[in-house]
């Protein structure tokens, strides 16, 4: 009973952390009539300062957990991101708005990888790929309910309503999560966390973000994409060094030693690097090519999510019992199948019903397959004592790999005029498809025989 409530707790930051940063997008146009002299490439900091800020801090977020405790990052992370969502909303200029949005996502960076780390040690072993499988699909739901949901609030009271709204759902997370979280097992470590280590690999996180998302707005011969790119650089190889000398590093590269979490990871990644171009990319086509209102394109998109929802624990029981290694296979083929399906089929002159919903129905499915049991097979051979870390490096990959789709998919598509960008999207489709389809075959190939059956 105690485990099903943490899970619930745990599960609904998930679903916070997707739908802010989701729902905000659509705040985007609103903020521009608000703010007339902002410019869109300010404005658009509202939604590139939440997700550079949480690939910068989740490893962090994810370190101090296994230090500190489960319990005690996961609730300061979301009194944290109480507090930038109330910041978010009553914000008088675009400035401090973004400032607050910064704030919010170090709460999303510090509870993400503590909520998952304090739940698991609740439940033996055996069922960890439901649970895992269950968290994951709540980020899925949030996500998907956000373009709907964010439309109505927008419609109704504006964009300060639309940052408020998170606020009485995460205060319920918090009352619950102080009476039904444990902080699990502590690492035991009397030496301090690697200072130069901290600082280079938050560095590191933020300069590889940055250059990615800015690269195609700014240009990437732009002076300050190359500095920020040679200071990557840099930091990264400090980060390297320091990580593999220090005894205790922000990031232990023991963990690509243990072959089912590096395999699932770059997968995971490779996944993300496409779903997030992809969804980027259908409400530009669904307005621009069919048609739809905002709404109209919310709805459309929801089936998928939807499907993946339901499914979600029926795969987490099955990994469960089956293994790991068959699932995530069919997983990531159903998703590039689906992939495919849209980047062939999406045309001015076809229906949703024949073009659209096949794909969203395919890709839903695979991403049930291949999500949640991922994010468990990442973890199923970690120490417990490092569940968090390896748990924000998982998903540190995946929202990098995201940033990279989208990027990559805004450079194809480039300055091309509202209506005459049909080319483009197939190219970036076609691209995301290529790109999917290393996952399945990365995982038949590399996923280690040993764990080719559950554990």
């Amino acid at each position: 009973m105690r485990g099903g409530q943490a899970l619930a707790v745990a599960a609904t930051a998930m679903l916070l952390a997707a739908f802010v940063g989701t729902a905000s997008n659509l705040a985007i146009p609103i903020l521009e009539r608000d703010f007339p002299n902002a410019g869109l490439t300010t404005i658009s900091w509202v939604v590139s300062a939440f997700n550079v800020s949480q690939v910068t801090f989740m490893l962090l977020g994810g370190r101090l957990a296994d230090r500190i405790g489960r319990k005690k990052i996961f609730l300061r992370g979301l009194a944290v991101f109480v507090v930038g969502a109330g910041l978010s909303g009553v914000a008088p200029t675009i400035e401090l708005v973004i400032a607050a949005r910064i704030v919010q996502a170090v709460g999303v960076a510090l509870m993400l990888p503590s909520s998952l780390a304090a739940v698991l040690p609740q439940y033996p072993k055996e069922r960890h790929g439901t649970v895992v499988s269950l968290w994951s699909s709540m980020g899925v739901l949030g996500a998907a309910t956000a373009p709907v949901v964010a439309a109505v609030v927008l419609t109704a009271s504006g964009w300060r309503a639309l940052f408020l709204v998170a606020i009485p759902i995460a205060l319920t997370a918090l009352f619950f999560g102080r009476r039904v979280l444990t902080d699990g097992l502590v690492a035991d470590s009397p030496r301090p966390l690697d200072p130069v280590g901290v600082l280079t690999g938050t560095t590191t996180m933020a300069g590889l973000t940055i250059t990615v998302v800015q690269g195609s707005a700014w240009g990437w011969a732009d002076q300050r994409i190359l500095a920020i790119a040679a200071v990557t650089v840099l930091s990264a190889a400090a980060f390297v060094r320091t990580s593999l000398r220090h005894e205790e590093p922000l990031l232990d590269f023991a963990l690509f030693r243990i072959p089912t979490f590096w395999v699932v990871t770059l997968a995971g990644g490779l996944i993300a690097t496409s779903t997030a171009a992809t969804w980027f990319l259908f409400p530009l086509f669904l307005t621009e090519v069919w048609g739809y209102s905002i709404l109209q394109v919310g709805l459309a998109m929801t089936p998928g999510p939807v499907i993946l929802v339901l499914v979600a624990p029926f795969a987490g029981r099955l990994v469960d019992s089956r293994g790991y290694r068959g699932l995530l296979v069919l997983g990531a083929a159903f998703a590039t199948a689906g992939t495919a399906w849209m980047s062939w089929r999406l045309q001015p002159g076809e229906t949703y019903l024949r073009a659209f919903f096949p794909g969203t129905v395919a890709i839903g499915l695979g991403m049930a397959f291949m999500l949640g049991p991922a994010n468990a097979a990442a973890l199923q051979h970690v120490p417990p004592a490092q569940l968090g870390a390896a748990n924000a490096a998982y998903n540190t990959a995946r929202m990098t790999g995201g940033a990279m789709g989208v990027a990559i998919t805004t450079a194809i598509v480039g300055n091309a005029a509202v209506g005459t960008r049909l080319t483009s999207f197939q190219e970036s489709w076609w691209t995301m498809t290529a790109i999917m389809a290393i996952a399945p075959l990365l995982l038949w190939f590399r996923y280690p025989a040993a764990n080719r059956s559950a554990s």
